[in-house]
């Protein structure tokens, strides 16, 4: 996802005017015309804007957009016209606009009437885009396949392409055509050092006699200080209008290693810090449209009423709006007549009209709602295992590394010797687990704020349920490890070799058998963090835990040797396989334990939306991509239980 506003421009013809009364004109603002870009902080890519219908929202633009001067936002006369109306037609986007009839646009008129004004520019913003070809020689190709055009301008020049801004002073990317005009930023790996000023000594005169490879001293220094000044000047040069990077710049001319294309890389990632690219002239945004302003208020008016918002967050004007009363003004302020429409027919439109901000409402606070209860279940889980990241639904590896037994002692001039290491490796995959619910008509009608708050909420914990199930199911199957041998077993020396309640003793005996495991010849001393029980179990671990004297005892001031030794987790899944067993378990931000994987390191579960079409309404579908396996069978104990 690309947040940042982008531009093309492209050139306007004067067969392009349509009526010179009402000045209106048709021009192409965009096309598939590869452009190559490059980012403050990555190397450069080709792009490809989709113009498949599906690929480009349109409703920005139509929607009465601005028709700029140079991109320019700062004051009313710097709207020069309006948008009518945008299309997509055979690969290309199109639009009518209409300019202004006032005074001071006489001019812009009569520029593009003599063809004197002839680039547009579309400024966009990029919502997705797909790499389509991988390049080692030459910049990678992407698809941008989601993009909004914001508005379109009549333009003069592009902005300074020195300081990496492209077509526009919004633009923070360079077009093709600035790319071959000017010298591209040098393209440096991370782990380099800033590269050093050299300084060449003059070539000698073939007729010149060598003088035994001596070198004159006073003509280095002399050419020392050239470049340096020259280097110096350079500096200065670049960052010239843009006093407010005075640090970097002192910052630069301080160092004699920062050279000229060094110095560029810094003031472009100085401006990438802002919240746009610097400009050459003060710029503002425009504010929030009505539908804008009421969509943000309807949003958090519903999220109040459903007990979804924070808890220092005031009630808005919208919160004695019912959500019909929500449906009908949310299509009225896009240009919808309401009055003659009856209750069903209000809602249907309100869920299947292009521009109705309606579904978007309900889907935010459902999502709002799905994160309360995925944050709300009580879950153990994450206690006592590990999150990882996975990429990708193919069966990924875990590497588990064995340790170095103890260093060799190395004699004075004696040899270092080099240590081996043994490999094993775990396996982990992916799946998907999801469900669909609905919002019908009748909901909204009935102004049932349960429909959309409590049943997603029920789904976001039945998803932290699911990956719960997960984590429970590898400790209670025992599944089979890389070695072929189970989880836990006699020959892992992590199974007490006959089934006892817990005791001070015994859990002793636990503690112990995971301290004297060992990889090799190397003792691990792994030391037990968390004492894992059912719940029938739950009263008897926590006495154990906490009690100063061995409460196996009678009567008796003898200490507890395990008082505090771990923390108690219970968990009612374990009841279904054991009301005896119990486990301890070593830390996981320590050792390998038990890995919870996501998709890309999601852990909350997504929601997606479309219309309904077997129910009268919306329906939403709820999924998370997630993945448990053990990793490690040494930080694990079990004892069956009597």
């Amino acid at each position: 996802m690309n947040p940042e506003i982008l531009t093309r421009t492209i050139d306007l013809t004067r067969e392009s005017i349509v009526d010179n009364d009402s000045r209106l004109v048709r021009l192409s603002f965009s096309s598939e015309e590869p452009v190559t870009r490059q980012s403050f902080f990555s190397d450069a890519w080709v792009e490809v804007l989709g113009h498949e219908k599906r690929e480009v929202d349109m409703e920005r633009l139509n929607n009465s957009a601005p028709l700029l001067y140079n991109h320019d936002r700062r004051n009313a006369q710097s709207r020069i016209g309006v948008v009518e109306r945008a299309w997509i037609e055979n690969g290309r986007g199109y639009a009518e606009v209409r300019l202004s009839k006032r005074d001071e646009i006489e001019g812009i008129w009569q520029d593009v009437r003599d063809g004197i004004l002839r680039n547009v520019s579309v400024a966009y913003r990029i919502n997705e885009r797909k790499l389509q070809e991988e390049n080692k020689d030459k910049p990678d190709l992407y698809r941008v396949i989601s993009w909004t055009p914001m508005e379109i301008s009549l333009v003069d020049i592009p902005a300074d392409p020195t300081v990496g801004v492209g077509r526009s002073a919004e633009d923070d990317a360079h077009t093709e055509r600035s790319l071959k005009s000017q010298p591209q930023l040098t393209n440096q790996k991370e782990n380099q050092t800033m590269p050093e000023k050299v300084v060449k000594t003059p070539e000698r005169e073939e007729s010149e006699p060598a003088q035994n490879n001596s070198v004159d001293t006073n003509q280095v220094r002399t050419e020392t200080l050239e470049a340096e000044k020259e280097r110096r000047s350079e500096i200065r040069e670049l960052f010239t209008g843009h006093n407010e990077f005075s640090k970097e710049r002192d910052q630069c001319l301080d160092d004699p290693s920062v050279d000229i294309n060094e110095a560029r890389k810094m003031l472009l990632e100085a401006i990438g810090r802002g919240e746009e690219p610097a400009a050459s002239s003060p710029r503002i945004e425009m504010g929030e449209t009505d539908a804008e302003k009421f969509s943000r208020a309807a949003e958090d008016a519903i999220a109040f009423r459903a007990g979804l918002a924070d808890k220092d967050a005031d009630p808005t004007d919208l919160c004695g709006y019912t959500l019909m009363e929500l449906a009908r003004k949310s299509l009225e302020l896009r240009g919808v007549r309401t009055e003659r429409l009856d209750k069903r027919e209000l809602v249907g439109r309100a869920f299947t009209h292009s521009s109705s901000d309606f579904p978007k409402l309900l889907e935010n606070n459902a999502r709002k709602a799905i994160l309360r209860g995925y944050e709300e279940a009580e879950e153990v889980f994450q206690r006592f295992t590990r999150t990882g990241n996975l990429s990708d639904f193919k069966q990924h590896s875990r590497v588990g590394l064995g340790v170095f037994e103890t260093l060799d002692e190395v004699k004075e001039g004696g040899e270092y010797k080099h240590g081996t290491i043994g490999e094993r490796s775990e396996s982990i995959q992916l799946a998907t687990y999801g469900k669909l619910f609905s919002i019908t008509r009748q909901a909204i009608i009935n102004d049932d704020l349960t429909a959309f708050v409590e049943i997603p909420r029920k789904m976001g914990r039945a998803a932290a349920r699911t990956v719960g199930d997960l984590v429970f199911n590898v400790i209670t199957s025992n599944p089979t490890m890389s070695d072929g041998t189970a989880l836990f077993h006699s020959s892992h020396k992590n199974l007490a070799g006959s089934g006892a309640a817990p005791t001070a003793t015994t859990v002793g005996a636990g503690r112990t058998a995971m301290r004297t495991q060992k990889d090799g010849a190397a003792t691990l001393n792994i030391r037990p963090s968390f004492f894992l029980v059912p719940a029938a179990l739950e009263d008897t671990a926590r006495v154990l835990m906490a009690s100063e004297t061995d409460p196996s005892q009678a009567n008796s001031k003898k200490p507890n040797p395990v008082r505090n030794a771990a923390e108690v987790v219970v968990d009612a899944r374990l009841d279904e396989d054991s009301t005896t067993a119990w486990y301890l378990l070593a830390d996981p931000s320590t050792f390998d334990t038990i890995e919870v994987g996501y998709l890309d390191g999601v852990a909350a579960p997504f929601l997606d939306q479309q219309d309904g079409w077997t129910v009268d309404g919306v329906e939403y579908k709820v999924r998370i991509d997630a993945a448990a396996a053990p990793l490690e069978f040494r930080t694990l104990y079990k004892n069956a239980g009597s």
